[in-house]
């Protein structure tokens, strides 16, 4: 008698019926113009570097930065501030080494009490050293982590302010990263004085920190 084996079943594959793909509805216009951001904030990096003469203690203040962010050209002499506001992100440095054995030490610090103000915010100080060639000093300088610090704000470019301290060795390369909306509602407020300028350029006023002078890097327009 022959025995008999389980028949094994195969499950048969289920086949899904057609469907029409799913084409969702498009939204509807706005019945009236949607609000939108008409001054944007933007961001941007500037980078600089000193000449072959060392500062020691010098100070950096807010129409100094701003010309650093830029300026555009009205006359061979005259120019106007890209923007009348803007706020200072952060600043690096990076001081190479000269003779080796010989340390650099390059330094950023906020102002203790920058003048014609009512706060100042908590003091920073960041400060680096190096004697070798294969690593320069390096320091980056933030706000602090305090809303009511006048470094964590916004700087009026035409005011004088005195906001960074500064050491830097000769050669130091620096990166400004800023905020800043482009001036397009008002009147633009009067720039430092150019030689030589060709109107309606933008260009980055180089400026005195103690001996040593601050200029942007090429191909950006320096003056």
């Amino acid at each position: 008698m022959r025995s008999q084996k389980a028949s094994k079943r195969v499950p048969r594959k289920r086949t899904s019926p057609k469907r029409d793909k799913f084409h969702p509805h498009p939204r509807p216009i706005n019945l009236a113009p949607p609000t939108y951001i008409s001054q944007e904030n933007r961001t941007w990096m500037v980078r600089a570097n000193t000449n072959a003469t060392s500062t020691l203690s010098a100070s950096i203040n807010m129409s100094q930065l701003a010309g650093m962010l830029g300026v555009i050209a009205t006359g061979a002499t005259t120019s106007v501030f890209l923007c009348d506001q803007f706020r200072l992100r952060r600043v690096c440095a990076w001081a190479p080494v000269a003779t080796a054995g010989t340390p650099v030490t390059v330094m950023l610090k906020y102002a203790d009490d920058p003048a014609s103000n009512t706060q100042s915010g908590a003091p920073k100080t960041v400060s680096d050293t190096s004697i070798s060639f294969d690593r320069p000093a390096y320091v980056c300088l933030e706000p602090p982590k305090d809303n009511t610090s006048i470094f964590s704000q916004w700087f009026d470019s035409s005011l004088t302010t005195n906001v960074l301290a500064v050491v830097l060795p000769a050669g130091t390369t620096l990166d400004f990263y800023f905020n800043f909306i482009i001036d397009d509602i008002g009147v633009t407020s009067a720039g430092p004085t150019l030689i030589a300028a060709t109107s309606g350029v933008i260009y980055h006023k180089a400026f005195a920190a103690g001996a040593a002078t601050i200029t942007v890097v090429a191909p950006l327009n320096s003056i």
